[in-house]
């Protein structure tokens, strides 16, 4: 009995033994199953305030989806406005350059006509008579009214003349004896209309003699009027013609022809 004893406390041990280890693996795993709890909740807090973060992450994304939706219109707006800004720049700009063109024409209008004379006059003070001649018909041919047209004519016939185109110098005078009647170049236009007429191929001497006689009973006292003396005695040495009853006043008979023709 004694030997048995100690055999019997053996299994009784062992099984204190066993149960003492299973409440300690209870106790860990209930230790491990708070830690988890709690490491769940703490998961679930963190996954609350994330849920939070993204509630405040999306409202802030859809308000910056907004500010850029107002920025771009604005955007918008803005590009429309320099679009206009550009548009009504151009066409300012092209009204300031057709002013301008405007104006330069005007200017070139005002002064080309003056060009055009005092180049041909120069050229005919040059003893260039071709030039002149061709500078006169180009001014008379753009501007037949214009303000020296007079005078365009007049040294037209002096530079035609000068060039022994006796037929185109008389009508060049013949011009402005029909144009200006009351212009002071009427008797050196007569005298040379007279003149010309006498150095023709076919000289037409009695018409001729009728402006010569005018010259001298118009403007007795001019050195055309002594031109025209000098020439109606070498016309007439014997009878020293006396002036027609009738001498002509103006411009020559309608029965001449009348300016050159016009010319570029």
């Amino acid at each position: 009995m004694r030997r048995l004893k100690p055999l019997l406390l053996l299994p009784a041990c062992l099984l204190a033994a066993g149960c003492v280890a299973t409440q300690q693996d209870m106790l860990q795993m209930q230790s491990q199953m708070d830690d988890l709890n709690t490491s769940l909740a703490n998961m679930q807090k963190n996954q609350a305030e994330l849920a939070v973060k993204m509630d405040e992450l999306s409202r802030n994304l859809n308000a910056s989806s907004e500010s850029m939706k107002d920025i771009s219109s604005q955007m918008n707006r803005l590009s429309t406005h320099l679009d206009d800004l550009g548009t009504s720049m151009n066409k300012r700009v092209s009204a300031i350059d057709r002013s301008i063109k405007t104006q330069q024409e005007q200017v070139e209008t005002s002064l080309l006509p003056a060009k055009i004379y005092n180049d041909a006059y120069n050229a005919f003070l040059n003893n260039n008579f071709d030039g002149a001649a061709t500078g006169f018909r180009t001014y008379l041919s753009k501007f037949p009214e214009g303000e020296t047209a007079e005078g365009a004519y007049f040294y037209l016939g002096e530079s035609l003349y000068l060039r022994g185109h006796w037929q185109d110098a008389a009508l060049a005078y013949a011009n402005v004896l029909e144009k200006y009647p009351k212009s002071t170049r009427i008797p050196a236009a007569r005298l040379k209309y007279a003149l010309s007429l006498l150095k023709m191929p076919e000289p037409k001497t009695e018409e001729a003699l009728r402006y010569l006689h005018s010259v001298v009973k118009d403007f007795p006292s001019s050195e055309e009027a002594k031109t025209a003396k000098e020439n109606i005695e070498r016309l007439s040495p014997k009878t020293q013609a006396k002036p027609p009853a009738k001498a002509p006043a103006k411009a020559p008979a309608k029965t001449h022809p009348k300016a050159p023709a016009k010319k570029g």
